[in-house]
């Protein structure tokens, strides 16, 4: 059952997906965010295809997302991921210098960007700060829509 909702709540882990090629990196990142407690990795994929369908299957609050991979890499698979589960926080990742890249995830539709030679112990707080961001975000734009009149229809005289 998808478990994709506007506010994760704390008692109920959010959703991931990990779509990464490195079987090791993908062992220590489930690792790290089912040991947190606040995240349950839900599936996970070597390449952008089966990313996309995976994230299709599970409609996750948040999709870790690797830039090089074979076969459809982060990139291309980030707009396919948008629009099969336009609510997931989708976070792209990569190793080494990555000039210009976190600028070109975020015009892309990326919620962020987290470098992979930050330290793993980190990086549930660092994706729990980011998913709570993204979703007062979310709240924010929801209120802002319900509170503005609606628009009135022209008068033709």
């Amino acid at each position: 059952m998808p478990t994709n909702s506007s506010a994760p709540s704390p008692a109920i882990p959010i959703s991931v997906v990990v779509i990464d090629d490195s079987e090791d990196l993908v062992f220590l990142v489930r690792g790290a965010l089912e040991r947190s407690g606040q995240f349950s990795v839900v599936a996970e994929a070597a390449d952008g295809e089966q990313g996309v369908l995976a994230v299709s299957a599970t409609q996750p609050d948040l999709v870790l997302l690797d830039i090089a991979m074979p076969v459809m890499d982060g990139l291309q698979a980030l707009p396919l991921i948008r629009e099969k589960c336009p609510t997931a926080t989708v976070m792209l990742s990569a190793f080494g210098d990555s000039s210009g890249m976190p600028q070109r995830a975020l015009s892309m539709g990326a919620h962020g960007y987290i470098h992979k030679d930050g330290r793993i112990q980190a990086l549930p707080e660092q994706l729990r700060v980011i998913v709570a961001g993204v979703t007062a975000q979310r709240a924010a734009q929801l209120a802002r829509a319900q509170a503005a009149p609606p628009a009135s229809p022209e008068t033709v005289t």
